[in-house]
């Protein structure tokens, strides 16, 4: 992947963007991440890689995500009743498609080791937590398998996150019940068994390693895709940066606007 910098960001911001990066799966086929990714988009990154380019610009949301978890992580390191960016992972077996095992693996931002909780910390819009995220719900889950077979546990943690509200209103806040009241919000997550977690991440694994042998043959759900209720897919149209090498996208958006069929 190529960089631009056609926004004309200072060298000390792209300094710090480039430092944000710095994170490794290890030898792990897949991150947690990399799991939950649609696996069209995924298979045509890898495919693509010196293909693609991104302007700096781009990368500005996840870099301030970066910096209040490393803020929240040094704050709270070498605390005896909490363990921070915990690397974990786990390998998986009786995998359908390729090799039949897979590690995965992941990093955990905070774990409560006397209450056996699993905490994990997002930078997000105050909306974003008024409404379920299936994807925190899987990520969590799949955090709390990698930790529960590291203590050899048979059932997962208290799953937990502990969102940052970047654009929270005291004002909107007042005159709602349904708004968050603070700007820092605690939204608990539903716990899985562990067979379901296993079953997941093993169907996950076999459509990524379908996907990149194949991904013209994937498409994205709308859900993937960021459905607007105005019909837009907001995320192929804005956020995909293998839209141009989509056989899904370009097929939608000839003769016209990128519209839900």
């Amino acid at each position: 992947m190529h960089y631009k910098n056609d926004k004309m960001l200072p060298l000390y911001i792209l300094r710090g963007i480039q430092q944000s990066w710095q994170h490794s799966k290890g030898d792990a086929e897949f991150s947690v991440t990399e799991l939950l990714q649609p696996p069209k988009v995924r298979a045509l990154r890898l495919l693509n890689k010196d293909a693609i380019v991104e302007d700096y610009s781009d990368s500005i949301a996840s870099f301030i995500g970066t910096s209040v978890h490393k803020m929240l992580e040094d704050g709270n390191k070498d605390k005896e009743e909490y363990i921070t960016e915990s690397p974990l992972s786990h390998v998986f077996k009786d995998i359908t498609v390729g090799d039949d095992t897979c590690k995965v693996s992941g990093t955990v931002d905070l774990i409560d080791i006397k209450n056996y909780t699993l905490v994990d910390f997002k930078t997000t819009g105050a909306y974003g937590v008024m409404y379920d995220k299936p994807e925190w719900e899987q990520q969590l889950n799949i955090y709390g398998y990698l930790y529960a077979k590291q203590e050899n546990k048979k059932t997962l943690p208290t799953l937990e996150i502990s969102a940052i509200l970047k654009d929270w209103s005291k004002n909107k806040a007042e005159k709602s019940n349904t708004y968050p009241p603070s700007p820092v919000y605690q939204k608990p997550i539903v716990s899985w068994n562990m067979e379901k977690v296993e079953d997941f991440v093993k169907e996950r694994i076999r459509l990524h390693r379908v996907a990149l042998e194949e991904p013209d043959m994937f498409d994205c759900s709308d859900e993937e895709r960021w459905l607007s209720p105005k019909g837009v897919y907001n995320r192929c149209k804005h956020y995909c940066n293998v839209n141009q090498f989509c056989n899904q996208y370009k097929g939608e958006i000839n003769g016209g606007e990128q519209n839900k069929k």
